[in-house]
């Protein structure tokens, strides 16, 4: 018996700046089981590269479609909440894009309200299906490593003048660095250790005029293991992106995951190849875990963001868990917040 073919997820994308044109709308556009339906924008350049999209300029409007399933707020982040809950309220699933809200209050009560609705909420943590961190998911599992002790990770680059999204910086509310780029980093440690027993940080004000912090240095500990996380705007001449130290061996990683540049590139991502990246790039595992020691270059898995789009079918289609929770993201600002705290007071605080 033939299979009935379900209709696809009907999309709405709100906001069509960096997050909305390279990170969501190639994966619905591109997903069969999603139609991008919608695109909520002030300019023309969403109609341009979408023309079978319906392009409109209102949250509002946009709401009051009973057709659209789901919504992904890819909006400036202090936006996150009233949409959030006002989407919710109009029957609709919701993906937020980090960080999902300002504070971890405000995540909890949009965790609430969409129990209250019946509706889901995905908060936007790609970076899980970067292909160097699923590598060190399997260097880990595989034991190579031991018991995990050290866990270093960066996201740093030389931008010494802001050079998008303003607001960020130039108004002490926009959150600074902390904000944009602290979820992918917490995340991937929450993913790995779960929730730590501390919390230290130093936030850096190093660009003249900055209002919001441009560079931080947090770190995370757990029972055994200490994770250090550190984004700089600073850093002409990159170090590892990752440096995992365990009782068994270490992994060192070098470059980013290649996905975010090939999108911005225009590559959409079904292309052949997309999210391989060359032999050159693969990280060093050293590691005395089998019989003989080991030293290699581990091939990296092909990254793979449209792994997230994957959950949430699964999550509506077969009400699967969702792989990265409300928890997860409520813990993630826990723990932004505590590093705030830890500046300010000049201390460990203890979650």
């Amino acid at each position: 018996m033939k299979k009935e073919k379900k209709t696809p997820i009907r999309t709405a994308v709100v906001g069509f700046g960096l997050s909305g044109r390279v990170f969501h709308t190639p994966f619905v556009d591109r997903h069969p089981d999603f139609e991008l339906h919608t695109i909520v924008t002030s300019g023309i350049e969403a109609g341009k590269v979408y023309p079978s999209a319906r392009i409109i300029r209102s949250f509002e409007e946009m709401l009051g479609d009973s057709s659209i399933d789901l919504v992904v707020l890819a909006t400036p982040h202090p936006m996150h909440y009233a949409q959030a809950m006002a989407a919710l309220e109009a029957g609709k699933h919701v993906i937020i894009e980090k960080p999902v809200t300002m504070s971890s209050k405000d995540m909890q009560k949009i965790g609430d309200r969409s129990m209250a609705c019946g509706k889901n909420v995905f908060p936007y943590h790609n970076r899980r299906w970067d292909g160097d961190f699923m590598t060190l998911q399997q260097i880990i599992r595989e034991g190579r490593l031991g018991e995990v002790l050290d866990f270093e990770s960066h996201f740093d680059r030389y931008q010494p003048a802001v050079s998008r999204a303003e607001w960020r910086y130039t108004q002490a509310e926009g959150g600074g660095t902390m904000y944009d780029l602290g979820p992918h980093l917490i995340d991937q440690a929450i993913c790995l250790f779960g929730k730590p027993q501390g919390v230290w940080c130093r936030l850096h004000f190093q660009r003249e005029g900055s209002l919001a912090n441009d560079s931080f240095d947090l770190k995370l500990f757990y029972q055994k293991t200490t994770a250090t996380l550190q984004a700089s705007v600073f850093v002409r001449e990159t170090g590892p992106r990752f440096q995992v130290h365990g009782t068994l061996g270490s992994y060192v990683k070098y470059g980013l995951d290649i996905q975010e540049a090939a999108l911005k590139k225009g590559k959409k991502p079904d292309t052949a190849g997309f999210g391989w990246e060359s032999r050159r790039m693969f990280g060093v595992l050293n590691s005395v875990a089998g019989k003989e020691p080991l030293k290699i270059k581990y091939p990296t898995l092909p990254g793979h963001y449209m792994g997230f789009y994957e959950d949430v079918l699964a999550s509506l289609r077969e009400n699967k868990a969702q792989k990265v929770s409300v928890e997860d993201a409520i813990l993630n600002l826990e723990i932004i917040e505590a590093a705030i705290l830890s500046h300010n007071q000049k201390s460990v605080i203890n979650l």
